[in-house]
């Protein structure tokens, strides 16, 4: 399909049971830089929709612009495998902007001679869905926002604000308190001096620390039950050799080391740059982004320094010509939205899913998932209630949102 003279990569699941076909369920799986054909295809040959959803919609995907086997793919192929991306991601980033993909999708809509749209949208996907209902209400019959993160922020580094939160509940979750004061212990002897020397020998310096933080909050639930003994033990005895030794054997079973994934890594990484600065409406000097740190760490004095490392290079130094998302605080959302936000979810924190509840003035609701340190619930065997709730939200929007 193509919007005006722009490839467009998407694919159609017929509904099965045409007499009883509810209308076009739109997939988006987030990123920025997701594609969504071979996503949506994997989910319907596993079966991870309910049948009752196979059968009664019409499931589109389409590849994002920049992504899959869309338009301006190949500049981002190219530059990736050169890692040259640094003036490319600027030169394609007004062309995969959020607001030019969410046009495309009210484009295929009307291609389709669709009156209406359900969309389901996982983690930056959420934008989406809430530009379009910002921008075309009148052609929404329903909204799923599955881990989402607010359309509000007018910069990448207001949008990581957060961040440091949901790290620190994660830690809460896994951690008793008394190997959270041993956490503490080494971060001050870290900033008093730059570096902690383990009783073995080993030297950690805060970027050796900020990896070791950062594997209490992004590892999965299988491989932290296989970690966290060795951890806990290098807290108790300051002797880091058993847990160096156990991370790597993970990481080993877990790696795929071909050159397309780190390919695809790559082309993930320009593509996120792209579309997240082009996006920006309040976007800052350099400088203000470089003196951010301390912002971060105000937050936590844990975690600040992992989260401004992770994010603050995003938009450092972008000159290119933006696209920017308008200025959004209340949506008066004419159909009812569901919102689904994870309290553990280290990717887009918990405040985010709060944020966006607020923003709709209309009918909407805030499922909350405890206890899972997860990202995208709905349909993923995360959870089954929430499963439930999305299945027969999107069979019936309105009965799901008045007697949840």
């Amino acid at each position: 399909m193509s919007s005006g003279k722009i490839k467009l990569n998407a694919m159609i699941h017929r509904a099965k049971d045409k007499k009883n076909r509810i209308g076009l369920l739109v997939l988006n799986f987030g990123g920025p830089g997701g594609e969504a054909v071979e996503s949506a295809s994997k989910m319907i040959s596993e079966k991870s929709f309910p049948q009752s959803i196979i059968d009664r919609f019409d499931i589109l995907a389409i590849d994002p612009r920049g992504t899959g086997k869309s338009e301006f793919i190949s500049d981002l192929t190219r530059c990736s495998f050169n890692s040259e991306c640094d003036s490319e991601k600027e030169s394609v980033g007004f062309n995969i902007s959020t607001m030019k993909f969410t046009q495309d999708i009210d484009y295929i809509r009307k291609s389709l001679n669709e009156d209406k749209i359900t969309f389901l949208g996982y983690s930056y996907g959420t934008k989406i869905g809430q530009l379009y209902s910002f921008l075309y209400p009148q052609n929404i019959r329903g909204v799923v926002l599955d881990s989402p993160t607010s359309i509000e922020h007018g910069n990448a580094i207001e949008e990581s604000m957060t961040i440091p939160f949901a790290y620190e509940r994660i830690m809460y979750h896994r951690l008793s308190k008394s190997e959270i004061e041993l956490i503490k212990n080494i971060n001050n002897k870290i900033k008093e001096h730059e570096i902690y020397t383990t009783k073995d020998g080993y030297k950690i310096d805060q970027d050796n620390f900020n990896k070791l933080l950062g594997t209490i909050i992004s590892t999965n639930d299988d491989d932290w039950s296989n970690i966290k003994p060795s951890l806990i033990s290098f807290l108790k005895t300051e002797i880091f050799y058993d847990y160096i030794v156990k991370k790597q054997e993970i990481e080993s079973s877990n790696s795929n080391d071909s050159s397309d994934s780190s390919l695809a890594a790559a082309i993930a990484s320009a593509s996120i740059g792209s579309i997240n600065c082009s996006d920006e409406n309040k976007p800052l000097l350099d400088s203000e982004i470089e003196n951010s740190r301390s912002l971060f760490e105000r937050k936590s004095s844990l975690f600040g320094s992992l989260a401004y490392k992770n994010y603050y290079g995003m938009c450092l130094g972008w000159k290119a010509k933006r696209d920017p998302l308008p200025y959004i605080s209340k949506v008066n959302n004419r159909a009812p939205i569901l919102i689904i936000g994870g309290k553990l979810d280290s990717l887009t924190p918990y405040e985010e899913a709060i944020k966006v509840d607020k923003m709709y003035l209309g009918n909407k609701k805030l499922i909350t998932v405890n206890n899972i340190v997860s990202h995208g619930f709905s349909f993923s065997y995360a959870d089954d209630y929430v499963d439930y709730i999305t299945e027969k939200y999107l069979l019936n929007p309105n009965y799901i949102i008045e007697n949840t």
